[in-house]
């Protein structure tokens, strides 16, 4: 992007946080200098990999991690036939309003507008993007892997299953549409709890799993599935297992 020609705003909320990441912060003032006259910014996560040099999954995390800490919000919606996705920033702008008014000349301008039609500064996610690192993934397939890393969270061996079950849609030629991630999801979800499992994760991965397998195109209930509590492991590993004391030992020598 040359010469970009609006402003970006960085909070001392934010720009203090010490659990967000230096390039989160940077990201975070792309999404306020791209957010139009309502608040909101449409960039696609290959915008962002474009402009920053990462990969889709990067800024998917990175957006997780403004999300969960409540300075970003993120909301689809409908627009017209296409899905859109809204990114919000949350506290960005002073008390009042968005705009500060330049009262002096060291007074921040105005937030430029997005141009109509958007242009290389806004792009929106039903906007072709060229993204050389992966342009076999459409920007409404991007869409679709953010729903599925938004479901899974933090959880990596959910979010990995959910990837296998996603590319192995796309090696059978049934790719999936954001509207399939969300109905994948949503089954996941209301089967999961139905079955009153310990070990959700388990139970969804178990599912995603038997479906690949044998080359279904949804999930079902997995037969022969073993609940399990999940295993919480301290930062000092696994604890030591119970002694064995005879009736003629010394007690002393455990203490």
């Amino acid at each position: 992007m040359d010469n970009p020609g609006y402003y970006a705003i960085l909070p001392a909320n934010v720009r203090y946080d010490n659990r967000l990441k230096a390039a989160e912060k940077i990201l975070y003032c792309e999404i306020t200098a791209l957010s139009d006259a309502n608040g909101y910014c449409h960039a696609g996560n290959g915008y962002f990999a474009d402009l920053y040099g990462v990969d889709d999954s990067t800024i998917r995390r990175w957006i997780r991690s403004l999300k969960n800490l409540g300075y970003v919000d993120v909301v689809y919606c409908m627009e017209g036939d296409a899905q859109q996705r809204r990114i919000t920033p949350c506290g960005a702008y002073p008390e009042g309003g968005h705009d500060v008014p330049a009262s002096g000349k060291n007074a921040r301008p105005p937030r430029a507008k997005m141009p109509d039609p958007p242009g290389q500064n806004c792009p929106h996610n039903n906007t072709s993007i060229n993204n050389t690192r992966d342009n076999n993934i459409s920007a409404g397939a991007r869409e679709g892997l953010d729903v599925l890393d938004e479901f899974a969270g933090e959880d990596r061996t959910l979010q990995d299953a959910l990837h296998a079950f996603y590319d192995n849609r796309r090696e059978i030629k049934k790719p999936m549409t954001r509207r399939a991630c969300v109905v994948l999801c949503t089954t996941l979800s209301k089967m999961v709890s139905d079955a009153k499992v310990k070990d959700r994760t388990g139970y969804m991965v178990a599912a995603l799993n038997e479906s690949i397998m044998n080359g279904w195109q949804g999930v079902f209930a997995p037969k022969d599935f073993v609940d399990r509590a999940p295993v919480v492991h301290s930062p000092g590993g696994a604890a030591p297992a119970p002694r064995q004391i005879g009736p003629d030992d010394d007690i002393s020598q455990y203490f």
